[in-house]
């Protein structure tokens, strides 16, 4: 069977309030919706008879939406296969682990910080995540088939990344992405973006290349998400380039918090950039043109193009 994934949006309200998230903007905007167990099952029937056969949920923080036990049995019922995202902030009670984490196929955990000090600059809240107990639940009540551990790097993890990356490793997590922020500069303003959200590309790549050697000597998989190429030392950006993002956007459908489908061509087009990439003047003859996604369009307003260094 192809391989055909559904994007469903469930509910619009999380317990965080993370410094890198994009997505706050709209969740604002959508906190009054409502959303049935009905109004689920008319999207995932009318997908399924078009041979989709995963689904993923987004927006907020979906243990703890009312419905989300709704949805994943519907999912269940209808033999999609079901990913999920999730900061784990309940995932240490065994009541809720119990509960949701049967339904799970692929589990991905959203890990920006260990210590509390720093979760809680990150969250900007004062909710706290036992890993330990949530790894304990996740072994004890999953069915463990896919399990992957994102890092999105901010200003306040930078420098912790290899201990967070040893961390992750230590609890038999194989899959490992580190991410670097999509920037909204218009909701947040400049000043909080340079101090909280974005590091420089060559901060990042500095604290990055020592996790790199420190996972491939672990045989533990590896994707670098969200970084042009040539920000790379050219001596290992061909390894580099084989740990960049490969989210297949051609099959995949999302649907918007009106029960929309989106339009999503330009994703499937390399003349366009998904997640509003654009090439900076520099890019533009790049011999990865098509492959690589560049920097984020805002990044020059932030930092200098110095150290985007096109490969030609």
């Amino acid at each position: 069977m192809n391989y055909k994934r559904l994007e469903l949006y469930v509910w619009w309200t999380c317990n965080q309030k993370c410094t890198y998230c994009i997505e706050f903007e709209n969740m604002e905007q959508a906190w009054t919706k409502k959303v049935s167990k009905y109004d689920i099952l008319k999207q995932l029937l009318k997908y399924k008879k078009l041979w989709y056969n995963h689904v993923t949920y987004l927006w907020g923080e979906p243990l703890i939406q009312a419905v989300f036990l709704d949805a994943l049995n519907l999912w269940k019922k209808l033999w999609y296969t079901i990913l999920v995202t999730t900061n784990c902030t309940t995932l240490h009670l065994d009541s809720q682990a119990s509960k949701f984490l049967p339904y799970i196929d692929e589990l991905f955990l959203s890990v920006e910080a260990i210590w509390i000090e720093e979760q809680q600059k990150i969250s900007r809240t004062k909710n706290y995540v036992h890993w330990d107990k949530v790894f304990e639940n996740i072994y004890k009540y999953w069915n463990w088939k896919t399990l992957k551990a994102n890092i999105v790097i901010t200003q306040d993890n930078l420098s912790h990344i290899y201990d967070l990356v040893k961390f992750v490793v230590e609890k038999w997590v194989k899959d490992i992405s580190i991410t670097y922020p999509d920037i909204n500069y218009w909701y947040y303003w400049k000043e909080f973006v340079l101090e909280k959200i974005a590091p420089s590309y060559t901060d990042c790549i500095t604290k990055i290349i020592p996790v790199v050697e420190y996972l491939r000597d672990k045989e533990i998989r590896l994707k670098l998400p969200d970084f042009p190429f040539c920000v790379f030392p050219e001596n290992i950006r061909e390894e580099y380039i084989k740990l960049t993002d490969d989210y297949d956007f051609e099959t995949r459908v999302k649907i918007n918090h009106n029960n929309q489908e989106l339009d999503r061509w330009d994703l499937a087009d390399f003349r366009k950039l998904p997640r509003k990439r654009r090439k900076i003047k520099k890019c533009t003859n790049c011999k990865y043109n098509k492959s690589c996604w560049g920097p984020s369009y805002v990044y020059k307003l932030l930092y200098w193009t110095d150290e985007i260094n096109t490969i030609y």
